[in-house]
């Protein structure tokens, strides 16, 4: 039969398991310093300089708009006659 008993053990597993987890993030954080990942990153500034030009907009002449249409009403449903 199979032995389902743990023997021994404890929680020394997951203290294990965490400090592996941060000696790799420590490991990670060292390599992203050493390549200078951690250092400020220069920007480069642009400007632009345009003359002011004025430029008169085209006169243009639009016919007049059209008045809007009312939007079609269906009619009242006439009742039924009734028969005696």
């Amino acid at each position: 039969m199979a032995d389902t008993q743990k023997n021994g053990g404890g929680s020394s597993p997951w203290v294990a398991f965490l400090a592996g987890i941060f000696l790799v993030a420590l490991i990670a954080v060292g390599v992203v310093a050493y390549n200078g990942g951690l250092q400020r990153q220069e920007t480069a500034q642009l400007e632009i300089n345009v003359p002011d030009v004025k430029v008169n907009p085209p006169d243009i002449d639009l016919p007049p708009m059209p008045s809007p249409q009312s939007p079609p009403t269906a009619e009242a449903p006439t009742p039924a006659p009734q028969t005696p």
